[in-house]
C-alpha cells in the first residue's frame, strides 16, 4: 500500500492518506488506522511484535477504530460503535490486513510524516514570518494638527 501525508488545515497536524486503495470502506477505515497514529507508532509496533511472539490477540483502538492484532499474523480493524448508523451496528465496517502490511503502513507513515515536517521547517526558515497587519484608530497626522491653541 501507498501512502500520502496530507493535511486538512493549515495549523493541524499532517494525516497519512492511502493512495492506491480502490475500495472507498477499507480505504477509510485504513486511514482511520492510522489517523491518530502519530505519536504512538512505537506502542502499535511493540503491539505488532509481541503478537508476532505468539502472545494472546491484542486490542488497540483509537479514536475511530478498534484493532485487533492476532498471533496468527491477522489485524482486523472496525469501525467504532459510537461512529456507526444504527442499521451498522449489527455487521460494523472492517477490514482485515496483516501484521506486516499493519508494520510496513506504520514505517512508511514514519518515513512519511517525518519527510513532511522537514521540509516544512526548511520552508519556514527560507520565508520570513509575514508582518501581522495592525489596525488602529485614524488620527490626525502631526503636520495637519492645529497650531493655534485651543480656547483663544
Amino acid at each position: 500500500m501507498k501512502l500520502h501525508v496530507e493535511v486538512t488545515h493549515a495549523d493541524g497536524p499532517p494525516y497519512a492518506v492511502i493512495d492506491d486503495e480502490p475500495d472507498p470502506q477499507r480505504r477509510d477505515l485504513l486511514f482511520d488506522f492510522m489517523r491518530d497514529l502519530d505519536g504512538s507508532e512505537d506502542m502499535v509496533l511493540a503491539d505488532l511484535d509481541h503478537a508476532e511472539a505468539g502472545e494472546p490477540a491484542l486490542n488497540g483502538a483509537n479514536n475511530y477504530v478498534n484493532a485487533r492484532i492476532y498471533p496468527d499474523g491477522r489485524v482486523v480493524i472496525t469501525q467504532l460503535d459510537y461512529l456507526l448508523e444504527d442499521e451498522q451496528k449489527e455487521s460494523p465496517p472492517q477490514t482485515v490486513i496483516t501484521i506486516a502490511e499493519a508494520r510496513k503502513l506504520i514505517l512508511d507513515w514514519i518515513e512519511a510524516r517525518d519527510k513532511w515536517y522537514a521540509e516544512h521547517e526548511a520552508q519556514a526558515v527560507q520565508t520570513p514570518p509575514s508582518v501581522p497587519t495592525v489596525h488602529t484608530a485614524e488620527t490626525t497626522p502631526p503636520d495637519r494638527l492645529p497650531t493655534e491653541p485651543r480656547g483663544s
